[in-house]
């Protein structure tokens, strides 16, 4: 049999996601006799990898103004590990799909890695009854495979930046644990959930992740990364063990902090283990990404002394150089003041009709199938032309 085109491979994978919700569908029209369509808002992709000699299952979710967006337009990835990834996929892009619009956080592309990635062998040290957790495959390949095959795959294919957040929850908590104590720099954030009792744990017989943490990093450089460790208070308060383990952390994380890591533990106030899973979000993503700075007022930047779209390029240049990625103007969002779409118009109102021509060009760069831009600029551009006559 010949071998299928990895492309064609891949075309032929690809599955949407709520196949429950089109099932469901088909019920509820039956039953009302009123028309009916699932909503489709992710893929699934079976994903070959010759790293691992096996086919990895991938859910990527990819921002709603993907297939508006011009190709300048490139997006950090969010993995979330294992089934706890999967189970919170919904919830998590949800998220990530709500404060990008409102310019709360770069939008991003969101990628729930099924397989559960890869575990070395885990010495419990008594917090989970036995004494060791047997090794998963192998997790220096499945680095690999992130590195060499997975991550570039999505940059050719769906215009991802080098830039990547890891989220575990609990004992999805392993695999980022592992890259943040052997691995930094596999990824820029990093985002724990209910890991108290799993930081007690370790790779070696005689050491805890925490002591792991602290020989493998104290005299390396972490900047720019950023460790967000969240733990319900509910956990953190239900044995002296684990609030010992997070006191440990808090510890341990200080000489790193100087070297460039920013950190912050949390405890999470008023929810329990997987409840906390949402405020969690919020706390890691106002953290990476403070509101201050995200969301800029468009009104106070054109109202600078200067050229308006200079002004606004001048703010997103000096947020990329902060965080190391590519931050674009909002070229429109709905019922908002704060894109350039209402600063086309704005600067029209004030008369500055060559400034509001550069804006009005910029939003057709940014969305150049949008007929509302390209109809915006004509405009302009004829009452620039009948001025001069």
């Amino acid at each position: 049999m010949k071998k299928l085109p990895l492309l064609m491979f891949y075309t032929i994978c690809i599955i949407t996601i709520p196949i429950c919700i089109a099932k469901q569908s088909v019920k509820i029209n039956e039953q009302s006799k009123v028309p009916s369509k699932p909503l489709n808002f992710a893929h699934e992709l079976s994903f070959p990898s010759d790293i691992l000699k096996s086919t990895e299952s991938i859910s990527v979710f990819l921002p709603p103004s993907f297939d508006e967006a011009s190709d300048d337009h490139t997006y950090p990835i969010i993995f979330a590990n294992d089934e706890h990834g999967q189970q919170f996929f919904h919830t998590l892009t949800g998220v990530v799909s709500h404060l990008s619009k409102l310019d709360r956080m770069p939008e991003s592309i969101v990628v729930s890695l099924n397989s559960g990635g890869q575990i070395p062998e885990v010495h419990t040290h008594g917090l989970w009854g036995r004494e060791k957790l047997d090794k998963y495959g192998d997790v220096t390949q499945y680095l690999r495979h992130l590195k060499q095959e997975l991550i570039p795959y999505l940059q050719k294919h769906y215009r991802a930046s080098s830039h990547s957040t890891i989220i575990g929850v609990s004992g999805s908590s392993l695999f980022p644990l592992y890259a943040f104590t052997h691995d930094i720099e596999m990824f820029d954030n990093y985002i724990l959930l209910a890991a108290h009792d799993i930081i007690g744990m370790g790779f070696e017989t005689d050491k805890t992740m925490v002591e792991h943490l602290q020989a493998g990093l104290a005299s390396k450089k972490v900047s720019p990364t950023h460790l967000y460790f969240a733990v319900a208070d509910s956990d953190a308060n239900s044995e002296p063990r684990y609030a010992k383990n997070i006191q440990s952390l808090e510890t341990a994380l200080l000489p790193l902090v100087r070297n460039g890591l920013k950190s912050k533990v949390d405890i999470v106030p008023n929810e329990r283990h997987y409840d906390a899973y949402i405020k969690t979000l919020l706390g890691a993503f106002e953290m990476f990404y403070p509101e201050k700075i995200w969301a800029p007022k468009y009104r106070d930047l054109i109202a600078l002394t200067g050229n308006a779209m200079a002004n606004i390029d001048a703010y997103y240049q000096q947020l990329s150089e902060v965080h190391d990625i590519t931050i674009l103007p909002k070229a429109d969002r709905w019922n908002s003041v704060n894109c350039l779409r209402w600063v086309s118009g704005q600067l029209q109102n004030e008369d500055r009709i060559q400034e509001a021509i550069e804006v009005a060009t910029r939003w057709v760069k940014y969305r150049p199938n949008s007929a509302p831009a390209k109809q915006k600029l004509a405009e302009l551009k004829q009452q620039l032309t009948n001025k001069q006559d």
